[in-house]
């Protein structure tokens, strides 16, 4: 309703939305139903349902069901617990494998288009070995491969692209890009329980509450602005 006012105006058939203020009071009641409606439980994965998620990427990746990159981009994902948009956004040059550190300073919006994190935070993570072994293989693996195309890899190479469908090469990965290739192993795997990035995003930061985590380190390592956003994240009971 407030887009049709705001159009109204730009073609001058009125002076001026006059209604936009009194249309931002009025809350989305069925939203906020439906997120009440859901349980705590539904909106992030147990210690055994995470558990099986490795698994099944842990077959898959024997099976040759999905790329070696695939399979990095999940687990860069869930260790760093962040925003699927700025694990698309990483490139070789935030990523110190000497010192198992990677920054974050930038997302993709859904045009491929490289913005500024939400609340332009920048944060230097330290990340565990296995992670840093994971990006070593990848990294190697990505050289030989855009080597293929006559692609030399530099700081500047983003770490996860593909070829989309209209064939261009190295491309920044699609918004859904990681949402699908969760749901194709979601599909061989029946007895995974449903999950997509942004809930293992909520997953890390409940089994952190659970583990005994303070609410303020949680936020700052999902580079909240303050500790209200984080409290909805965390699903769970004050332990």
């Amino acid at each position: 309703v407030n887009s049709i006012f705001d159009w109204a105006e730009e073609l001058e058939y009125i002076e001026t939305n006059r209604l936009s203020k009194t249309i931002r009071r009025i809350k989305a009641t069925k939203k906020i139903k439906l997120q009440e409606a859901k349980n705590d439980e539904d909106l992030y994965l147990s210690q055994a349902e995470l558990q099986a998620w490795f698994t099944a990427f842990d077959e898959d990746l024997e099976a040759s069901k999905i790329s070696f990159k695939d399979y990095v981009l999940f687990y860069t994902t869930f260790f760093l617990g962040d925003r699927k948009s700025e694990s698309y956004a990483l490139q070789w040059g935030h990523i110190n494998l000497t010192n198992n550190e990677i920054q974050l300073i930038q997302a993709l919006d859904r045009y491929k288009t490289p913005k500024s994190t939400k609340g332009n935070k920048k944060t230097t993570f330290s990340i565990p070995v296995e992670l840093a072994e994971l990006l070593q293989t990848w990294k190697k693996q990505q050289k030989v491969e855009l080597a293929k195309f006559g692609i030399i890899q530099s700081d500047e190479q983003y770490v996860f692209t593909y070829i989309d469908t209209k064939g261009n090469i190295n491309s920044p990965l699609h918004a859904d890009y990681l949402n699908n290739k969760m749901k194709s192993v979601e599909r061989r795997h029946k007895e995974l329980v449903h999950a997509t990035p942004h809930k293992l995003r909520h997953t890390g930061a409940t089994l952190a509450k659970q583990a005994g985590t303070a609410l303020e380190v949680i936020s700052e390592a999902l580079t909240h602005s303050d500790t209200i956003t984080t409290k909805a994240y965390v699903n769970t009971s004050n332990i």
